[in-house]
C-alpha cells in the first residue's frame, strides 16, 4: 500500500479556506488523462 492512499483530497472549499488564511498553495496541471492518472497514482493533488 502506498502513502498516496492516505492523502486527503483537496476541494474548492478547502482552497477558499487556504486562501483566506494566507496559506501558500502550489498546483500542478494535468492536460490529459495519461498525466492525470500518473499524478493521481503518485498522490499528487
Amino acid at each position: 500500500m502506498s502513502a498516496a492512499a492516505d492523502v486527503k483530497r483537496i476541494t474548492t472549499n478547502t482552497l477558499q479556506k487556504m486562501k483566506a488564511s494566507g496559506t501558500k498553495i502550489s498546483m500542478i496541471t494535468a492536460y490529459d488523462f495519461s498525466f492525470a492518472k500518473i499524478f493521481d497514482t503518485a498522490g499528487i493533488d
